[in-house]
């Protein structure tokens, strides 16, 4: 396995980490996950925040979201920082689509840890 790869692995061992919190787990979980602060890219602003702006299980119970199907691209990977294009679809129990996300995801890596630096999505309706 190239060291590539093996950086790759390590990146996506968090996505999946990442991709947990959001489906089943808390604010808490999820906001351990990410350097505070982490940068949050909205529409029209650059916010740096000191907690995860969003609520997953709040998420879950005002849309219905139970599980989502995700494709996460490492795009670029070194040592300390990767870049990350996310498309996901997100569902219902009955597998029925919620919405549409694109985002993208710099991750850095601190203290040997890999976490969410900074983020931005596009969310459409299904």
């Amino acid at each position: 396995m190239s060291r590539r790869e093996e950086l790759v692995a390590e990146v996506m061992e968090l996505l999946n980490r990442y991709q947990d919190a959001i489906e089943v787990g808390t604010r808490d979980d999820i906001q351990a996950l990410v350097h505070l602060p982490v940068a949050y890219i909205t529409e029209d602003d650059v916010q740096m925040r000191e907690r995860y702006p969003f609520d997953p299980a709040k998420l879950r119970e005002a849309t219905g979201f139970h599980h989502g199907d995700s494709d996460y691209n490492v795009v670029h990977v070194e040592e300390t920082k990767a870049h990350v294009l996310v498309t996901a679809t997100r569902r219902r129990e009955d597998n029925s689509a919620i919405e549409n996300v694109g985002a993208f995801y710099i991750l850095q890596k601190r203290e040997g840890q890999w976490k969410v630096a900074a983020f931005s999505g596009i969310r459409t309706p299904a």
